[in-house]
């Protein structure tokens, strides 16, 4: 056998070892039970193709598929708000789970109309899409993550939650939608409506940043008009805490360049709820135990709603 015909076998076993399954992959698919650890992200954007078909072989079977918004969030927190949020949460959502990995955020949400210009579309920077478009980009999304053998795909929003039989809601539509589609099998889809339902609750916004952050906000209630020039352009606005101090605080532990943190630092506690926000990085350390505890909380929703699927 010639030298150059034994360089040809050497190259041809190389590049089906690589193409064939890890020996991590085949054990998982005889039924390994372990998770293995992840060496890079658990974002499935900073994954190779490669590494993401040995994660979901060797017991990363869930994905979480965040769903945000890009729209007007007052002068001192930029239009991103939603995406840096849900991106840090996500994360250690997944970190927290164990077997998960994040699909790249769907950043665009339904957000009011172009004409007349209602809702978001009334501040520049501001986007939206159709309701229809919306639930077809996230079907396709759904779709994609089965296809690829993901086991539960958690979709979880930062701009709908309050999902019940008499007003669902898009993506709870879509996902049950998705789930007869798809019809009796392994894979499910799951909304989380708890994600962002627990920002007003006990379990979360309002007891956790006044008992364990100690910070109290004055919720600004009064009226405003749909045509008022001046909603959202001083800091205060009837949703109080739109741009408040649990937003920016989030923000400012995941990409501080999109918090004008110093400039509301100065401008006082009136255009800041009432609340002394102390120091840039007193707000990004109160961030970080935020994002922890929505984690933790989250996580034990979503773990409620793959075992109720499954059933007894």
């Amino acid at each position: 056998m010639t030298r150059q015909t034994w360089h040809s076998i050497l190259c041809t076993s190389v590049m089906l070892a690589f193409l064939m399954p890890s020996t991590a992959s085949s054990q998982a698919t005889r039924g390994a039970s372990t998770v293995a650890p992840l060496p890079h992200s658990v974002f499935l954007e900073e994954l190779t193709w490669v590494e993401v078909r040995d994660a979901i072989a060797t017991g990363h079977g869930t994905v979480i598929v965040p769903v945000s918004a890009t729209e007007q969030n007052g002068p001192y927190l930029a239009l991103g708000k939603h995406t840096f949020v849900i991106t840090g949460i996500s994360e250690a959502i997944a970190r927290t789970l164990g077997n998960a990995l994040v699909a790249p955020v769907v950043p665009l949400g339904p957000g009011g109309s172009i004409d007349p210009p209602r809702g978001h579309m009334r501040w520049p920077g501001s986007m939206g899409v159709r309701p229809e478009i919306y639930q077809a980009w996230l079907t396709d999304v759904l779709d994609n993550l089965r296809h690829h053998g993901f086991q539960d795909i958690v979709v979880i929003s930062e701009h709908e939650g309050s999902s019940s039989p008499d007003a669902p809601g898009p993506i709870s539509e879509t996902v049950t939608a998705a789930n007869e589609r798809w019809g009796p099998g392994k894979t499910r889809a799951h909304f989380i409506p708890e994600y962002r339902d627990e920002l007003a609750n006990d379990r979360h916004a309002s007891t956790f940043l006044r008992d364990v952050l100690g910070v109290v906000e004055e919720v600004v209630d009064q009226e405003v008009p749909e045509s008022g020039d001046n909603y959202l352009q001083d800091g205060r606005n009837p949703v109080g805490t739109h741009e408040g101090y649990y937003f920016s605080a989030v923000v400012m532990a995941v990409n501080p360049k999109a918090v004008r943190a110093a400039e509301r630092i100065a401008a006082g506690p009136e255009l800041s709820y009432g609340v002394d926000w102390g120091s840039p990085e007193q707000l990004a350390a109160n961030g970080k135990k935020i994002i922890e505890f929505r984690a933790r909380v989250t996580a034990e929703h979503i773990r409620k709603a793959i075992a109720d699927s499954r059933g007894p």
